[in-house]
């Protein structure tokens, strides 16, 4: 009889399991050289071998990582089931895998885009899905590139051996790939798209409305407020001055710190004065998107969006209607991306602390030894110092910073005196005077806030412009080092609209919010001169003027602080969490005893925080063709950001405007271009990239477009010599040297004393004194320096 040999089939190890997981890493490889090596052919990328394909080669380790992770587990208990389960198991969801990747790195080489969530709505608006076609191609060569690479892997086994406390290490690289900037090029594809699919999928809270644009409504250009003026032919100027931290418990009737800012207060009896004004928000700079264009906050605050959806702001309607606009801010512009809001606005003049000289004085530095910039009185000072009439209305808006930590004012021992001695002489509960001694340093600025408000109003009354400007005076919350007593506290704001051209003061009692200050204005505007702006609008507010305290149906949604939408208003009721509170005479929150409708309220809410995040991360605010803005080629603008993102993968900007500027030097002017145009994307005030970009245009002898764009530069940043320098070097090209007389007057006034300057601008009169137009033409008479007390 004969015996049957039965050979067992050998049960895989983890030895094996790690070969696979290094064959998938090699396959990875080879799919970022073929993305590379495809995006390079399109003239795309510069090189196949650069930054970004190593960037892309440690994602993927640290998607392998992550793979091995989730895989490890199954691989042995099927191993422990049946031989060879577990190693069946992997290689097939490797491949599969490994087809993905290919597939979503094709429709990226072809579309210049990644896909995420949404991708089959993307995919449809972009031509169907015919890339799919590739599929077996791709399968086929995941099947082979996974089994060459598992041969391959079978001569190391040394190393393999001793892969047990390297697999921690692959983990240890995971985890650092979590928080390494990722752009496109250098993302592994598959989990781009399993992290925005599983992050929708987990989206309880979701926006399933029919609307595409949910806020996009008709808008009425009606205003009750031309009742209470006495307007010109002309449109009125208008001042904003909204003032960091302060809030209604320093302005008001009934503000328990009143005597503290006492010149605001007196503007309280001779203004138009809503006593019940909210903020939208609980920080400063969110406030300026709510208050120019009644916009909603997002998860982050309105400016903190990766993307700026398109919108139709104050800034919008005036520029559209022939206004001068600027915006002056003592501190940092780019602080939350103010700067790139505004930039995205069109303001015409954006003034941050890189505009300032030293012919100001900055805010004392904190403990860190950082200042926050230029104090009130400074910032004030500055706009009259850049005033020049023109003939056409303008907006001037001011954010103040004084009053925000760490409180330090010029003269501050001075101002904690008058502190003490108001809190001496008043007549104010012993808690607020326990209050006002723990905190002088807070309460001495408000007083030299309010000092330095009433010192720019008094200046600016001397001005012609002064009887045909509107006022319009707020604060962005109330302060948080003082206490709050409930959750509305913080958004209590004074709102004061001061003006020559009211026709008597008066007292307005309606419930409004920062949103309803541009629904009013642009009503009272369009309404009085017949201004140009869309039929539709997506402005949250709904205006200034209506009849009672409260109107039954107005929302106002109120954004706590960053990723913190928490507070909400329907009526005369407060939402805070899922705690319904009334809303009182005073603006406090009382627990009324019955509400009607308080689960439609809930539903509301979250209705509204689902739009709030839907329209701020789809760009679904408002179409774009509602409001005549350029737009660029898409399929261009995608190819270029490919580029962009090869070459400068980080948030250091100063390193991207190095990199611009050796592509500059190099000779790669259009290169340098667009990188130098996408910085200032993303950091308008990046003052050294847009003198590198006027240079670009001077060195390509487009004279005219380089001047252009250094004579603003100038404006802006009017104490950096290098703009100097690079306007000169154009003037000078362009034989058009007679402009630097008045940039030498700007240099002198602005005490730049630089030898470079001092040589350009003698190196401009000599040609000028030489072609004999010095004399003849401007009859101005040769200029030395030491002349002009420039030493």
């Amino acid at each position: 009889m004969q015996t049957e040999i039965h050979i067992p089939v050998k049960r895989r190890d983890l030895r094996d399991f790690i070969r696979l997981i290094m064959a998938f890493f090699l396959c990875l490889i080879a799919s970022a050289l073929y993305q590379n090596i495809t995006l390079y052919s399109a003239g795309v990328l510069d090189s196949v071998f650069n930054k970004s394909l190593l960037l892309l080669v440690v994602h993927h380790l640290g998607f392998v990582s992550l793979s091995a992770l989730f895989l490890v587990f199954p691989y042995k208990f099927l191993e422990q089931v049946k031989a060879n389960a577990g190693f069946k198991m992997v290689s097939l969801c490797l491949v599969i895998l490994l087809g993905a990747e290919g597939l979503l790195i094709k429709y990226y080489v072809d579309n210049y885009e990644i896909l995420g969530a949404g991708f089959v709505e993307r995919i449809e608006a972009l031509g169907g899905w015919s890339f799919l076609y590739y599929s077996p191609v791709f399968v086929f060569f995941a099947v082979v590139l996974l089994y060459l690479s598992y041969r391959i892997t079978a001569n190391a086994y040394t190393l393999v051996n001793r892969m047990y406390p390297f697999t921690l290490i692959l983990f240890s690289l995971f985890l650092a790939t979590l928080i390494t900037r990722k752009n496109p090029v250098n993302e592994n594809k598959t989990q781009h798209l399993i992290y925005h699919q599983f992050e929708e999928f987990t989206d309880f809270n979701k926006y399933d409305g029919e609307a595409e644009y949910p806020l996009l409504r008709r808008y009425e250009p009606e205003s009750e407020l031309a009742s209470y003026l006495a307007l010109k032919e002309e449109s009125p100027n208008l001042v904003f001055i909204v003032m960091d931290g302060v809030g209604s418990d320093f302005v008001g009737e009934k503000a328990p710190f009143k005597e503290f800012m006492p010149f605001v207060n007196s503007l309280v009896n001779t203004s138009l004065y809503w006593p019940h004004s909210l903020s939208n928000t609980g920080e400063p700079v969110a406030s300026i998107p709510s208050i120019f264009g009644s916009l909603p906050s997002g998860e982050e605050g309105f400016t903190n969006l990766e993307f700026l959806p398109e919108s139709y702001t104050m800034f919008d309607l005036l520029n559209d209607n022939g206004y001068q606009t600027s915006f002056y801010f003592g501190g940092n512009i780019s602080l939350e991306n103010l700067g790139k809001f505004l930039h995205k606005e069109e303001v015409g003049l954006i003034s941050g602390r890189k505009a300032f000289g030293p012919r100001y004085t900055a805010q004392e530095e904190d403990a860190a030894g950082v200042s926050l910039g230029y104090p009130d009185a400074e910032l004030f000072r500055k706009w009259f110092d850049d005033f020049t009439s023109a003939d056409r209305p303008r907006l001037d808006a001011f954010l103040t910073l004084s009053t925000r930590s760490p409180f330090h004012i010029p003269s501050q021992d001075e101002y904690r005196k008058k502190v003490e001695e108001i809190s001496e002489n008043s007549r104010m509960s012993d808690r607020n005077k326990r209050l006002i001694r723990k905190n002088r340093e807070v309460f001495a600025s408000l007083l030299y806030t309010d000092q330095a408000v009433q010192t720019f109003l008094e200046g600016y009354r001397r001005k012609a412009e002064f009887y045909n400007t509107i006022f319009v005076i707020t604060g962005t919350h109330n302060l948080s080092e003082l206490p709050q007593k409930d959750y509305l506290g913080r958004y209590r704001v004074p709102l004061i609209l001061y003006s020559p051209l009211l026709k008597s003061p008066a007292r307005i009692n309606s419930l409004v919010a920062h949103t309803d200050i541009l629904p009013e204005l642009a009503g009272l505007l369009n309404s009085q001169y017949h201004f140009t702006m869309p039929d539709n609008v997506s402005w949250l507010g709904e205006g200034l003027v209506h009849k009672g305290f409260f109107k039954k149906d107005k929302v106002i949604p109120l954004y706590r602080h960053r990723g913190n939408l928490q507070e909400y208003i329907r009526g005369n009721i407060c939402l805070s969490g899922n705690s319904l509170y009334g809303i009182g005479a005073d603006l406090s929150l009382y627990e009324p005893k019955e509400v009607e409708g308080k689960d439609e309220l809930i539903a509301d809410f979250r209705k509204f925080r689902a739009v709030n995040r839907y329209v701020t991360r789809n760009d679904k605010l408002t179409p774009g063709n509602l409001l005549a803005k350029d737009t660029l080629n898409p399929e261009k603008e995608r190819s270029e950001m490919v580029w962009i993102n090869s070459v400068f993968n980080s948030d250091d900007y100063d390193n991207a405007y190095k990199t611009a500027r050796d592509l500059a030097i190099s000779g790669d002017r259009d290169r340098a271009l667009l990188l130098c145009e996408h910085i200032l994307e993303e950091v308008p005030g990046h003052a050294d990239t847009e003198i590198l970009k006027g240079r670009i245009y001077a060195w390509n002898k487009q004279y005219d477009q380089a001047a252009k764009l250094l004579e603003k530069t100038v404006k802006k940043y009017p104490v950096y010599a290098d703009a100097y320098s690079a306007l000169l070097d154009v003037y000078f090209w362009s034989d058009t040297n007679f402009k630097a007389l008045d940039l030498k007057s700007a240099i002198i006034k602005n005490r730049i004393y630089n030898e470079e300057l001092k040589s350009k601008i003698r190196r401009a009169e000599e040609k000028m004194k030489k072609e004999k137009t010095l004399f003849n033409d401007h009859n101005l008479g040769y200029l030395n320096f030491e002349d002009d007390g420039y030493e």
